[in-house]
């Protein structure tokens, strides 16, 4: 079963039912195992944040996915911890690419 943390400032909009009905969908996604497609509406839900997706895209070292995903839950210019976060992705990025 899939843990969720509701970002209530970004879901403020959605009813309960709304946010009851895409909670439903994501479970039944993840059981039927469509991840791809559990990740990008958790992204565009913000409703959970999957820690262990995203620690397989940053060791496997898939720097766009992790930009891209990590975006759905915050921006580089929301605070300073996001802005911490996205330069470490762009750093460890620009590393690599001199290897």
């Amino acid at each position: 079963l899939l843990n969720f943390d509701l970002e209530e400032n970004r879901n403020s909009n959605m009813t309960s039912l709304s946010r009851e009905l895409v909670i439903l969908i994501l479970q039944f996604l993840d059981e039927e195992k469509f991840k791809e497609t559990v990740h990008r509406l958790e992204q565009e839900s913000g409703f959970y944040f999957n820690m262990k997706h995203f620690e397989d895209q940053v060791q496997n070292g898939q720097w766009e996915e992790v930009e891209r995903y990590l975006s759905g839950f915050t921006k580089v210019e929301d605070n300073r911890y996001s802005m911490k976060i996205y330069f470490e992705i762009r750093k460890q990025k620009y590393l690599e690419a001199l290897d």
